[in-house]
């Protein structure tokens, strides 16, 4: 490639390779600064793996929810990311910006977990304006391996519903909390995330070259198809009678939002002990951002007492969603202890 020359001559303080892991960091913007491409050069048959690597990512996004993770060229890699920002911009589709801006950071966080603690440190402290300690061993805390200040990991932590991240439970001393490595690097996945979506939806919106016209085009027509495809609803699925936790959970997935874990499991209990059918829950999952429908099919089925042990689940209560953060009670729920009274309750109420 004729650009071959100036990344070559290039010096930079991470490795090209860095760069290729973590293309949404400064360094990774600068490099491609340097390198003054304009964009009616894309046309030019030189940049043809960086245009087909940008539609590679979008389409790992669509399919598999994660961007693959294989480097082959790191100058490929980093180029293709700001141009498949730029085709998932044009298509001006906020479902597709979701899934994609989840798919990098899930690939982001998958290179993390396995990063030296120097880039791990770089990444917080420039990008996400963290200070992130490591635990050294002769410390009391040894099992753990980084600390941050409280106040950083709560302003984080409050996403998550499961039990595991309150406060009361974690390893908390001399105003940190102690981290292991997953859950230092989980804990800030979707704050990538959002800053990758508002990368994408206050990029400009330039006269594109036929190349990235042709890209939005083919990548427009994969997401039309998907909505089609993933939107069939069955009709029996009438929440007019569904307590105001099992709406919040439709409306979330509608909205193509994140639903946490025990929200899936609620509304996957509630269901089936209502009667409805594997298929017709699993036509409710496809907007999410992570959907995978193997694994959805799985979960739902295990639930469902088709696989594992064979047993089915029972809705949780009312006094477990409180625990997890998914109550959101009526004047109805003051007289029931599960949601899967609640319709009864409400019918008996309306007579």
């Amino acid at each position: 490639m004729f650009y071959k020359n100036i990344v070559l001559a290039l010096l930079i303080e991470l490795g090209l390779e860095d760069l290729a892991k973590y293309p949404f960091i400064k360094e990774a913007g600068e490099y491609i600064k340097k390198l003054n491409i304009q964009i009616e050069d894309l046309n030019h048959p030189d940049y043809i793996n960086i245009i087909q690597r940008a539609k590679e990512r979008i389409k790992d996004a669509i399919n598999k929810r994660m961007v693959s993770k294989e480097i082959q060229k790191a100058e490929v890699d980093i180029l293709s990311f700001p141009i498949a920002l730029l085709i998932v911009r044009m298509c001006n589709n906020d479902y597709l910006a979701s899934i994609y801006s989840l798919a990098e950071a899930i690939r982001i966080e998958e290179f993390l977990k396995y990063e030296r603690k120097s880039i791990i440190s770089h990444i917080f402290k420039t990008v996400l304006n963290i200070d992130v300690i490591e635990v050294l061993e002769d410390n009391l805390m040894h099992q753990f391996d980084y600390k941050i200040k409280i106040k950083e990991y709560l302003k984080r932590s409050t996403q998550f519903h499961e039990l595991e991240w309150k406060l009361i439970n974690r390893v908390v001393n001399q105003g940190y909390v102690y981290l292991k490595t997953h859950e230092l690097i989980r804990l800030i996945r979707e704050e990538i995330r959002k800053i990758i979506y508002n990368r994408i939806k206050n990029m400009a919106t330039p006269k594109l070259p036929k190349v990235i016209e042709d890209a939005v085009s083919e990548i427009s027509g994969m997401v039309q198809k998907l909505i089609i495809n993933k939107e069939r609803i069955s009709s029996t699925l009438t929440p007019k009678n569904y307590p105001p936790c099992v709406n919040y959970a439709l409306n979330t997935l509608q909205k193509g939002q994140n639903l946490p874990h025990f929200g899936r499991f609620l509304l996957s209990t509630y269901l089936l002990n209502i009667g409805k059918t594997v298929d017709e829950i699993i036509q409710l999952y496809p907007k999410l951002p992570d959907f995978n429908e193997r694994i959805t099919k799985y979960q739902v089925e295990h639930i469902a007492g088709l696989r594992g042990g064979r047993i089915k689940y029972k809705c949780p209560s009312c006094k477990t969603l409180q625990t997890h953060g998914l109550c959101f009670k009526d004047e109805t729920c003051d007289e029931i202890k599960n949601p899967l009274q609640y319709g009864r309750v409400k019918s008996k109420n309306k007579r």
